[in-house]
């Protein structure tokens, strides 16, 4: 397996922060991220939504923007119009965007995913579950304090490199993962495809990456979960694969990933776009023989997020991918 090193500030999405001393300092207001128009002039609902930038956003301060979504709604006639109740704020620079995700009418398939399982599965191991959690607590906090680790797969499992020297070393409870999770790994699917509480969802989603065998097999079922209701469970999905499609060898495997992920940078969602088009983009470098294929089929949604995101962790890997894909101007 080809070794890979992700750096977790380009993927991450900050919701809430275990720190709570970096929560506290305020965060500036940058923009607005409007994605999902392709007829009504960006400036036109920017005038609807009283973003003040250059200003403050603090923690828990009220979504003084859902009144105005609302309102660009039902100027515009669009399906739906969905703000959330807070901004996703960027590490770099402590920015805070507000997210404007439009669905237009004649497109709600984008909205739709499956119904929420309603089973209960137990996980089989403890251990594994709670020693995941640490993981995640001690990268994020880490991460919240500037100092990311970098995120590395070459022995079919995920795990974490320390190029500051400033965090722990995370290698005992990664081995340790990689030695248990594949006893479970059915369970993990099992939490995964019944379980109706999403947050063991979740953490069944983060084990994937300890689950080791047959990745490509892993690989075939896992886009199944890229429709869950869930946006963490989504998140954490995509975050798996995202670290393992530049192996695949298989031509129809990478193709089937390629549609899934296609699909998911049309959703309205920061997160399913952001991994996506990284997914994507791994694909794109390590398979060049797909680039065609990409643009066929994808090539329109592409350009669209690399000329209209305006956050550098859709931005980014947008433009350097449909340079990748775009032949027109070579």
């Amino acid at each position: 397996m080809t070794k890979r090193i992700l750096s977790t500030a380009a993927i991450v999405i900050l919701g809430c922060s275990p720190v709570a001393a970096a929560e506290d300092a305020p965060w500036t207001w940058a923009g607005m991220e409007i994605l999902g128009n392709h007829k009504v002039p960006r400036s036109e609902i920017e005038k609807l939504i009283p973003i003040p930038v250059g200003g403050e956003y603090h923690k828990g301060d009220a979504p003084f923007w859902t009144e105005a979504c609302g309102e660009v709604r039902t100027k515009f006639g669009f399906a739906s119009v969905n703000c959330g109740d807070r901004p996703l704020r960027v590490f770099d620079g402590r920015k805070a965007y507000l997210i404007v995700d439009i669905v237009e009418k004649g497109q709600e398939r984008f909205m739709e995913f499956r119904a929420a399982p309603a089973g209960s599965v137990p996980f089989a191991n403890e251990e594994m579950v709670s020693i995941s959690a640490e993981l995640a607590t001690k990268t994020m906090n880490a991460a919240m304090a500037g100092h990311y680790y970098k995120e590395i797969v070459e022995k079919g499992h995920l795990a974490y490199v320390d190029p500051t020297g400033n965090n722990e070393d995370l290698g005992p409870q990664v081995a340790r993962l990689a030695e248990l999770v594949p006893q479970y790994k059915d369970n993990v699917f099992d939490v995964l495809r019944r379980e109706r509480d999403s947050n063991n969802r979740r953490e069944a989603a983060t084990l994937l990456n300890w689950c080791g065998g047959d990745v490509e097999q892993t690989l075939r079922v896992t886009p199944s979960f890229l429709d869950d209701p869930d946006e963490g469970v989504r998140n954490i999905v995509s975050r798996f694969m995202l670290h393992f499609v530049g192996d695949v060898k298989s031509k129809k495997l990478r193709h089937q990933l390629i549609d899934a992920f296609i699909f998911q940078i049309q959703r309205p969602g920061h997160g399913d776009r952001n991994k996506a088009v990284y997914s994507l983009l791994e694909i794109a470098k390590a398979s060049p023989a797909d680039r065609s294929y990409m643009r066929r089929h994808g090539g329109e949604p592409i350009r669209y997020l690399a000329e209209n995101s305006v956050i550098f962790n859709v931005q980014g890997p947008a433009q350097e991918l449909l340079a990748l894909i775009d032949t027109k101007g070579r």
